[in-house]
């Protein structure tokens, strides 16, 4: 079972995973193979694919597996915790053409009702009231920290009540759960339907900017789909080769905008170097040595919540605003 992540503070729609590249898996003795096993989840979260370990792309990583460790320890008997080179994956699995998914990722709000019977009704909160809920929830983070998603559930105090109460999420009040939602500054918000004695059966929607998606399906299920559809979006194939872009930020008005417009920008997966072209004024031109396609690096700079998307865009140059 995989390590439970840690979340970073999130200000817009992005938070920071910390963790990805740790696992921790039973050891019986094989260390090899408790080595290869740890490896495996940890390729689930940074490719955002299920089927990573399987893949043969996969095999030379994973047959040698104790060569990327670079700590490890038995914290319990019966148990190997393993943390991994994360950038020397990150090589390899360019090399090989698989996707990698950087810790930056959508944070997702929950609203999810549960109709328990015998009169209980609630929808699934931060803290717990019943046992069913503390079940539902865990299940929940497990899925999550098995792909590395960022979760946050509603805290369902007098605000949240007033705007989203059982009722409007069962009944899947689209205007009601928008507006309940906006305090917790999340990029997606999913809503769910279920009965607690039943949770291989749940109605989901997954509302955000760009729209809606609908889905029949459990618990565990729903959260990796959701997993599903953010690597499709964020997770970079290298070609093997780099690109090179302009990508203008504006609104640069001090050494502190600087270094925060710098370490964002470098920190990014699409991003294999940045250098600084020319400054004017408030302007800052990078030049981005690029990863995948432009496209890509767009959605990631958006998704952080530190730029804005201003002036000409193109596959060449891209231009931003600092947000404020």
């Amino acid at each position: 079972m995989g390590l439970a992540l840690c979340l970073g503070a999130w200000t817009a729609d992005a938070a920071r995973v910390e963790g990805l590249y740790q696992a921790e898996v039973e050891f019986e003795g094989e260390r090899d193979e408790a080595f290869r096993r740890a490896l495996g989840e940890v390729l689930v979260r940074i490719t955002g694919r299920r089927d990573a370990p399987g893949r043969p792309e996969a095999e030379p990583l994973l047959s040698n597996a104790a060569a990327y460790a670079q700590q490890f320890r038995q914290p319990a008997s019966g148990r190997l915790w393993v943390a991994f080179d994360g950038a020397a994956l990150e090589r390899e699995l360019a090399r090989l053409g698989l996707p990698v998914w950087g810790a930056e990722r959508p944070s997702t709000l929950l609203w999810i009702a549960v109709d328990a019977g015998g009169g209980r009704r609630f929808v699934v909160a931060s803290g717990a009231e019943y046992e069913e809920e503390t079940e539902i929830r865990a299940e929940l983070r497990a899925a999550a920290a098995a792909r590395g998603l960022p979760l946050v559930f509603p805290l369902m105090d007098a605000e949240d009540r007033a705007q989203a109460s059982f009722a409007e999420v069962w009944g899947g009040f689209e205007d009601s759960i928008r507006a309940a939602s906006l305090r917790y500054g999340v990029d997606k918000v999913l809503v769910g339907r279920l009965a607690a004695e039943d949770r291989g059966f749940g109605r989901w929607t997954l509302y955000g900017a760009d729209g809606a998606e609908r889905w029949n399906g459990g618990v565990a299920d729903s959260v990796e789909r959701v997993a599903d559809l953010y690597a499709a979006r964020f997770a970079v194939v290298s070609s093997g080769t780099t690109r090179t872009l302009r990508l203008g930020v504006a609104g640069v008005e001090s050494i502190e905008d600087y270094g925060r417009v710098s370490r964002f920008l470098g920190g990014l997966t699409a991003v294999e170097s940045l250098g600084v072209e020319s400054v004017d004024r408030d302007q800052v031109v990078f030049r981005v040595a690029l990863r995948g396609e432009p496209a890509t690096l767009d959605e990631a700079v958006r998704l952080g919540g530190i730029l804005r998307p201003e002036g000409e865009r193109s596959g060449r140059e891209l231009n931003y605003r600092v947000a404020r």
